[in-house]
């Protein structure tokens, strides 16, 4: 279980093995958040550096853009349309601009797995020319690719060393129909990781977590399926901050011993819903939403909207001293077993290692989620929140056909995003849109006509993500982020973007200075990833300073490992003209120096 505080788990999760790097990844989420999406590459490339804390989870901005070119392109993240929230401006959100592809359900629902596939690879060289080893890893979770500080539930499954373990064909199988949900053409690169993963998982077993006898994925939604959830049991346990009452008649109508949920959305079941429940909980950690002033006014299902409290959803079954746990992403709804695309990963074993008793109750390091169940008192029912205008009209603008044009123009350059088909006519409700990279560029948009909005930009801030803003009458909003082809993209502009986010030479050499430091201090990767691309003061690459070469001297002499551990970074950097005017021959001297006396040692 991943608790609030937790928030970083996820990521954690994603680390490669000792002595291995991302070979390649495919993820779906629900909601996305591009913030969160840039982290992953940081997990990806930084495991085991020599400037990361104990913990792994703090590095520095440049190694994060180094990493996010490295890797970017590596990855291929599936997101329901209409659901990637607006975050704050930034320029390095174009190394993700081909990394996501929105997707649809094909039976009418959402499409609302959170599921990771991850092929690592030995950074080693192989001997004799055989193939460098890869493993493979599956994150099964509740919590979406966010920062959102609720409670969730994530199984990390491995690859097996040996030829005993589960079969996860079913996970490569949602990643294939996926591609087939895709509301625009799929890049070749794309197919082409999903189908190479996808075929890895019809055969690789995979280790079964302590205390499991069997595993088992269920994919709903991209064909009709019965549920898989057992018609009876001895002991049952519902946790799901979401019901409806067409779960409880028509997808599991059997007695339900305890079921956990939101009071909101228990309050909104009809009559007898819950008769066959005995014993009905609300969920209350303490926590709740704290909006800021523009974020109270957001629609009910704005992407944006943070979420608190219970997220995870768990269905758990005992049966003669057996225990079936079924946790992932469906919640107890119609929809859920119907309409969405879901998934969900059962685990059965003995009921005393993985039953109900030991998922609730406490040990000396975690509190018992008992203690936060409370019993469930109806309040007079109130009218739902009016659906969702605004929100079946960022479906309907996300699912568009909408280009970017970028062209030369007198000031820099232009791009001009535009639609065949028109927006969707929206009566007292105004649209704006933006290049994410240039906030400050808003333009209103007519309703009910096809697109057509030229931006004037410069080159590192042509943006492949467009943001939209629509405004109702009565002040509700929403705001979302549309992934946008771009046509004609000049072939330098991701090495002119990264040195424009790595800076002047002054900046540069000033954090090649704090990577020397013996007591370098560390940054948050919450904050590395909220500076990545931040404005930088202007400055001339000027020469190399005097404390920097010292400092680079002393290195070479003390700790030429230090250097060794730096040079990719360096290269890479010299490799895209990022460095300071001279440096790259500079290092290549000090370095080379520092190795041959490494080896005489």
């Amino acid at each position: 279980m991943l608790q609030p505080t937790n928030r970083l788990t996820l990521i954690d999760a994603m680390r490669p093995p000792v002595a291995f790097g991302l070979e390649s990844a495919m993820a779906v989420t629900f909601t996305l958040d591009l913030r969160a999406l840039l982290a992953a590459p940081a997990a990806f490339a930084l495991a085991g550096h020599d400037n990361l804390a104990s913990d792994g989870s703090q590095h520095e901005p440049i190694e994060l853009l180094h990493a996010l070119r490295s890797h970017a392109g590596k990855i291929t993240v599936f997101s329901q349309v209409g659901e990637i929230a607006l975050p704050p401006s930034r320029r390095v959100f174009a190394f993700l601009e081909r990394a996501v592809v929105p997707v649809v359900a094909p039976r009418g629902g959402v499409v609302h797995p959170k599921v990771w596939v991850l092929r690592y690879e030995a950074v080693d060289k192989p001997i004799d020319s055989q193939p460098r080893e890869q493993r493979l890893r599956v994150l099964i979770a509740s919590r979406n690719l966010t920062f959102d500080t609720s409670w969730d539930t994530v199984v990390r499954l491995d690859e097996a060393r040996d030829s005993t373990g589960a079969l996860l064909e079913p996970v490569g199988d949602l990643f294939e129909g996926l591609l087939d949900a895709a509301v625009s053409d799929v890049s070749v690169d794309h197919r082409q990781r999903v189908h190479s993963l996808s075929a890895a998982l019809q055969t690789a077993k995979f280790a079964l977590p302590v205390g499991v006898d069997h595993l088992e994925t269920h994919v709903l939604g991209l064909s009709r399926k019965p549920s898989p959830l057992p018609a009876s049991a001895e002991r049952s346990l519902i946790i799901s901050p979401f019901v409806s009452d067409d779960f409880f008649q028509r997808v599991r109508p059997a007695p339900i011993d305890e079921l956990v949920s939101r009071a909101e959305s228990l309050d909104h079941l009809g009559p007898g819903a819950l008769d066959k429940v005995a014993k009905v909980y609300t969920f209350d950690d303490g926590s709740a939403v704290d909006l800021a002033t523009e974020a109270e006014r957001s629609s009910p299902h704005d992407p944006g909207r943070p979420l608190v409290g219970l997220h995870a959803k768990v269905f758990a079954f005992e049966d003669r001293g057996r225990a079936r746990l079924f946790v992932g992403s469906a919640n107890a709804t119609g929809a859920a077993f119907n309409s969405n695309v879901e998934i969900l990963v059962e685990l059965t074993g003995p009921a005393a290692v993985l039953g109900i008793d030991k998922l609730c109750n406490g040990t000396m390091d975690e509190p018992s989620l008992r203690d936060l169940f409370n019993t469930y008192r109806p309040d007079p029912p109130t009218d739902p929140p009016e659906a969702a205008s605004l929100d079946s009209a960022r479906c309907a603008i996300a699912r568009l056909p909408i280009e970017g044009i970028v062209e030369e123009s007198g000031t820099g350059w232009a791009v001009t995003y535009q639609s065949r088909k028109p927006l969707p006519f929206l009566d007292s409700t105004e649209i704006h849109c933006w290049p994410l990279a240039s906030a400050g560029n808003r333009r209103r948009v007519a309703t009910g006509e096809p697109l057509e909005a030229r931006f004037e930009t410069s080159l590192e801030t042509i943006s492949g993500f467009l943001a939209f803003e629509l405004a109702h009458e009565d002040g509700t909003l929403t705001f979302f982020v549309v992934p946008v082809p771009l046509v004609g993209v000049p072939e330098h502009r991701e090495r002119f973007l990264l040195r424009a986010l790595v800076g002047n030479a002054e900046r540069f050499l000033r954090y090649l200075l704090a990577l020397l430091n013996e007591d370098s201090g560390q940054m948050d990767l919450l904050d590395a990833v909220n500076g990545a691309g931040e404005d930088t003061a202007d400055g001339g690459n000027g020469p190399l300073n005097l404390p920097v070469l010292e400092k680079l001297l002393k290195t070479m002499r003390r700790d030429p490992a230090k250097l060794a551990g730096l040079h990719p970074l360096v290269t890479d950097l010299a490799a895209d003209d990022a460095l300071p005017p001279g440096f790259a021959e500079l290092w290549t001297m000090i370095y080379d120096v520092a190795i041959e006396g490494a080896v005489a040692r």
